[in-house]
């Protein structure tokens, strides 16, 4: 888990969703894949922004570096 997110309030599927403009089921295979972090707490997923925005960093030089 990244530092800063310890200090984060968790955002909600839903959330993110409508911050990177998809819909569930690829935000699932997207968490699945590995793509981006998810956690598990009780049964439900949850995401922290911070995360959700270093991992489509990471995402977008792959894609141009491969």
């Amino acid at each position: 888990m990244n530092p800063k997110s310890s200090f984060e309030k968790p955002i909600s599927a839903n959330y993110v969703c409508k911050m990177l403009g998809i819909g569930r089921t690829s935000l699932h295979k997207w968490s699945k894949d590995g793509v981006i972090r998810s956690h598990k707490l009780g049964g439900k997923l949850f995401y922290f922004e911070s995360e959700i925005i270093e991992d489509m960093r990471k995402e977008r030089y792959s894609d141009k570096a491969g």
